[in-house]
């Protein structure tokens, strides 16, 4: 199946990640839960998951294209503690003309935390140009 292929019907089969998140002694700020830095990288990690489902880091780097944020939304619901056990969960909302949305939420329990929406292109390296081709001409050159 071709990756838009998945990704159109994300309703039925999503690119979907969920993985628990640690949170360290060094991310608890002055108020005494986790500063939102913390969640910014916790984005990070959970795209960088989700998008080696899409395409693996090392390949895309060859290819010379990165995958690039360019808008977060961020909204806060519920703090973290040092000894909560978040989960987060991301999926792929959309691709469409070289643009991925990507929805995200971390909770503790049944407790909403945190969601966000990013939305993110894949910068040509070498050209300095967004990829507005189909994700799969990419994918499908190895």
């Amino acid at each position: 199946m071709r990756v838009d292929e998945v990704l159109l019907s994300s309703k039925t089969n999503p690119l979907f990640i969920e993985v628990p998140l640690l949170v360290n002694t060094y991310d608890i700020d002055v108020a005494g839960h986790v500063n939102n830095i913390v969640y910014v990288r916790w984005l990070e990690d959970m795209r960088n998951i989700l998008f080696m489902q899409i395409y693996p880091m090392e390949k895309l780097l060859e290819s010379n294209h990165h995958l690039v944020v360019v808008s977060s939304e961020i909204k806060y619901r519920k703090q973290i503690k040092l000894f909560d056990k978040p989960v987060g969960k991301m999926f792929v909302q959309s691709y469409s003309h070289g643009m991925f949305v990507l929805k995200a939420e971390i909770k503790i329990e049944d407790h909403l935390a945190f969601i966000a929406t990013q939305k993110c292109v894949l910068l040509n390296l070498n050209e300095n140009k967004m990829f507005t081709g189909n994700i799969n001409d990419l994918v499908e050159r190895d």
